[in-house]
């Protein structure tokens, strides 16, 4: 399972190089980042490359022309419109990663050190990591597969390159909304162990007999230290949470319009497909099967990230309700304990998660129809 995942974030890795996302390299030995020449120069030209042919093929392509001869001016503008607000939202995505490149690669550097610090995170992320990889996968495959068959009859190198772009703008959004996911999962997954570790001393506290003075006294004062590294450990896992919020606001807020835009997009065309029949009289069977599958794997992948930022408020509810306990601890516990609670309690109470108020912001689970169970 655990090669699974490294495999997963390897391929996440290289994804993200060859669509020119990540301008900057990592040593996967060591997770040291650096910035080259060579990433440098492929990343720029790459997306210089997308946007340019990306554009020649929204308007001015004559293959995709004659695709859309049985269709009316309503159903062209609509497409049109859709394409060009994805551009639109890409490229601001992208160019924000460009001007905040040194903040990207601090951000990792800050994760590379928590997850080498804690390399046991992994088993409690690491099914939602494999879960959204595959989602994220399959979504692409059959986005692919689709675009292969229904175009077959046109195909040209000009077309090629063209449905290469296309695919090419949804795996960006794929690679930006997967790194922010395994940003949360890492983060939720530290928190787990910090409530484990929180409980434990919980229950440490509540085992402990005052009347054994000197024994009682050594073992508050060790449960004291052990809270304290808890409480900063929330705070940087806090901290860092919020700069990764702030880091990813504007991406995740063009991919949220992005994700509305496939949306909204995939309904019109289902209700275009139901009530003119003569879009799809030419269309192999095997493409509405795939359609299908696609709009499963699509919302499936967008519950599965959604609820990946829902799980991290859970863990750090339950972190919360765990501090609450501590008012049916025996009121004898010596004095640097009982700081040390009131302490991490009142942190907790004046630095409320800030990532629900990003959720609100960008609001995605409302512009899929997602809701919180």
């Amino acid at each position: 399972m655990a090669d699974l995942v490294k495999l997963c974030l390897y391929i996440s890795y290289f994804y993200g190089r060859l669509t020119g996302v990540l301008n900057f390299e990592i040593d996967l030995r060591t997770g040291k980042t650096r910035i080259t020449k060579w990433a440098t120069t492929y990343s720029a030209c790459a997306q210089v490359f997308l946007f340019t042919f990306m554009t020649y093929h929204t308007y001015e392509t004559r293959t995709m022309i004659n695709m859309w001869a049985k269709t009316n001016s309503l159903h062209k503008s609509v497409f049109l419109i859709m394409a060009v607000f994805r551009i639109l939202c890409v490229l601001l995505a992208l160019i924000y990663r460009w001007s905040k490149r040194q903040r990207f690669i601090r951000l990792f550097n800050s994760f590379r050190r928590l997850f080498r610090n804690n390399p046991e995170v992994i088993q409690y992320c690491r099914k939602g990591i494999l879960s959204k990889c595959f989602c994220a996968t399959a979504t692409e495959l059959i986005q692919l597969a689709m675009s292969l068959i229904l175009v077959q009859k046109y195909l040209t190198i000009t077309l090629a390159l063209g449905i290469w772009s296309v695919l090419t703008m949804s795996a960006i959004t794929n690679v930006i909304i997967t790194q922010y996911y395994f940003a949360i999962a890492n983060i939720r997954g530290r928190y787990i162990l910090l409530n484990k570790e929180l409980e434990a001393i919980l229950n440490e506290a509540q085992s402990l007999a005052p009347n054994r003075r000197g024994v009682f006294v050594t073992k508050c004062c060790s449960l004291a230290d052990r809270l304290d590294e808890i409480s900063h450990t929330q705070s940087e896992l806090q901290d860092l949470t919020d700069r990764l919020s702030k880091t990813y606001e504007l991406q995740l807020l063009c991919m949220a319009i992005t994700y509305y835009l496939n949306s909204v997009g995939g309904f019109y065309i289902m209700f275009s497909l139901g009530k003119y029949k003569n879009l799809v009289e030419d269309w192999p069977k095997i493409v509405l099967f795939l359609g299908v599958a696609y709009f499963f794997f699509f919302y499936l992948d967008s519950w599965v990230t959604m609820f990946n930022s829902f799980h991290l408020l859970d863990v750090h509810a339950e972190m919360v309700k765990l501090m609450a306990q501590r008012t049916l601890l025996s009121p004898d516990l010596d004095n640097r304990l009982e700081a040390t609670f009131e302490s991490f309690e009142l942190n907790l109470a004046r630095n409320p998660f800030k990532l629900l108020e990003f959720l609100k912001l960008i609001a995605p689970h409302a512009l899929l129809g997602l809701t919180r169970p």
